[in-house]
């Protein structure tokens, strides 16, 4: 074979591989592009129905229930980060104290907590919620008496106020003695009733932190009811 004629075969091997290669290249596009587009994958947010959590949802629900009220206790704590304590409660065992005094009839009353444990934990078999009023309460335990509450990053207790289980020290509940079981709170909200309030985070971590602490009532059916600081 001549050198020219060498050449001339080589070239038109070149443009035969060039344009084949082009030819798959193209007809890949013209096949991607025809073919059907899959949607976007959209995350699925599971609905929260009111009869999930019926007490929750009456008291802080989307649509609560207007003629419910609300007595923040933790009112003085941070509006972003709650009321937090860098030491453990076997050092400085501190929480809120508050006096109130109490006027009309209620029909109905829930204690709503949540609160930390670390800074940013929720709380664990080994902590607890202290809550009294007027010497009633201690260390509450969330037995069968918590009302269901939709889960998050805290943990957050939601009680019937007529029905709280509690040990009244700690010894007693590292013990497992003198249990009080579902004792009724309920019953000191009576018309001109003062109550004092004592609560806190009972931990042996630090950071101990209390985001919210309330008292969610309704006011019998006439009565003009209320929970005021008595200062």
């Amino acid at each position: 074979m001549k050198k020219n004629d060498l050449i001339a075969y080589l070239i038109l091997i070149l443009v035969a591989s060039i344009t084949t290669s082009l030819g798959l290249y193209i007809g890949d596009k013209i096949r991607k592009s025809e073919a059907p587009k899959k949607p976007p994958k959209q995350e699925v947010v599971e609905e929260i129905l009111p009869s999930q959590f019926p007490d929750y949802d009456a008291i802080k629900g989307e649509h609560s229930d207007p003629k419910i009220k609300n007595l923040n206790i933790s009112v003085d704590c941070s509006s972003d980060k709650g009321c937090v304590n860098d030491k453990p409660a076997t050092v400085n065992f501190d929480g809120i104290n508050k006096k109130y005094i109490v006027k009309g009839q209620f029909s109905r009353a829930y204690l709503y907590i949540d609160a930390l444990v670390d800074y940013n934990r929720p709380l664990t078999s080994w902590d607890d919620i202290y809550f009294s009023m007027n010497e009633k309460g201690g260390h509450i335990i969330p037995d069968s008496n918590v009302l269901p509450v939709p889960p998050g990053n805290s943990s957050r207790y939601l009680y019937n106020l007529n029905s709280i289980s509690y040990f009244p020290g700690i010894h007693d509940k590292e013990q497992g003695m003198h249990l009080m079981n579902n004792v009724n709170f309920f019953n000191l909200l009576s018309d001109g009733n003062n109550v004092n309030v004592h609560t806190s985070v009972s931990s042996n971590r630090p950071g101990r932190v209390i985001k919210e602490i309330s008292i969610y009532y309704e006011c019998f059916e006439g009565s003009d009811c209320s929970i005021n600081e008595n200062r």
